[in-house]
């Protein structure tokens, strides 16, 4: 059987009937499709912690949904897995949307700069002669370091402790519900009671 040469209602079918190669030549046929709708998905979420592959599998798993929910006196297939899978990429990106948190899916270095005016870094909170990367493994150094944000209030030492998990200025104010400006601020005055703390 020339599978190539079928349309989509006899795939289907023919997929419902446990026909592995059906299966294949529709996952291939739909592929690009999906791979398309993915990129533009793609381009307009763009920093919510998602990247092509999510979306692709998504959407590749809308066809799946397709393949069992089609019923074909509603609907052609091609309209009905292009629903589908768009459905499951908006539902991904609304989740990830909707979770605070999202911006911990992106990594930053300690060594990265805490706002764009400005040459401070995170090290800079610390006093220069304290390295957290060589004292890691010094229990005591390292609790005195954690301990310090029960020396702070609240506010401060929630944005004291996001910065010391290598969360931006902006990232901060944005998770905080607080103006850049305030959490600058905060920050000036952390790293002054901690040089004097530690």
């Amino acid at each position: 059987m020339n599978y190539k040469n079928l349309n989509d209602y006899e795939l289907v079918y023919q997929v419902r009937e446990n026909d592995d190669i059906a299966y294949e030549t529709i996952f291939s046929k739909y592929s690009n499709l999906v791979g398309k709708m993915a990129k533009k998905m793609l381009s307009k979420n763009k920093n919510i912690g998602l990247d092509f592959d999510d979306l692709y599998q998504e959407g590749m798993y809308g066809v799946v949904r397709a393949l069992s929910d089609f019923d074909e006196s509603n609907t052609m297939f091609y309209t009905y897995v292009c629903l589908c899978a768009k459905r499951e990429m908006e539902r991904i990106v609304k989740a990830n949307k909707r979770m605070k948190h999202s911006i911990l899916n992106e990594a930053y270095s300690i060594d990265e700069n805490i706002n764009n005016t400005s040459d401070i870094i995170l090290g800079d909170l610390l006093p220069s002669e304290y390295n957290l990367e060589t004292d890691y493994n010094s229990k005591k150094e390292c609790d005195r370091l954690f301990s310090f944000k029960y020396e702070l209030e609240f506010i401060d030492s929630l944005i004291y402790e996001l910065k010391l998990n290598n969360f931006t200025t902006k990232e901060i104010s944005i998770l905080l519900d607080l103006t850049y400006k305030n959490v600058n601020y905060r920050l000036h005055k952390i790293r002054k009671k901690l040089i004097n703390f530690v």
